[in-house]
């Protein structure tokens, strides 16, 4: 799903349209399943054609992770080499409700070190307050 404010400011799902975005060069994403080895390569493709095909240069994809509790081995790798095509793209990944036991997971499968820490939330409103507040400051990367 894509999230983003309706008009009184309500932030709602939508499909995960490509050609779509939240805001110029922001995408808020929303992955609902945990990430294991048979659905790793959906999420990379569906975030792959968000970013390609958005309307403006996406700077900031932030990954709504509310629903995912688990990361298994194959997905953590695919997950990693992804952030670094990413970054190569310019593109910095963020993650928001990331509870402790994701958290867990992240860490342990050194996902938090390819993302960097400053990037994981607790909640959305604060990744997307961090990238917002990054975007008038300087390139994210």
């Amino acid at each position: 799903m894509l999230l983003a404010p309706d008009v009184t400011g309500r932030w709602v799902p939508g499909p995960a349209t490509p050609g779509e975005e939240t805001e110029p060069g922001l995408i808020v994403y929303s992955f609902g399943s945990d990430l294991f080895f048979a659905n790793a390569k959906r999420f990379a493709d569906e975030v792959r054609a968000l970013v390609e095909r958005a309307p403006a240069p996406v700077r900031w994809f932030i990954v709504d992770a509310s629903a995912i509790t688990d990361i298994d081995y194959s997905a953590a790798q695919s997950v990693r080499e992804f952030i670094d095509e990413l970054k190569r793209r310019g593109v910095q990944i963020v993650f928001a409700r990331v509870s402790p036991y994701l958290r867990s997971d992240m860490d342990r499968h050194h996902i938090t070190d390819a993302v960097s820490e400053k990037w994981i939330f607790a909640t959305l409103h604060e990744a997307i307050a961090a990238a917002r507040d990054r975007s008038q400051q300087s390139p994210p990367l």
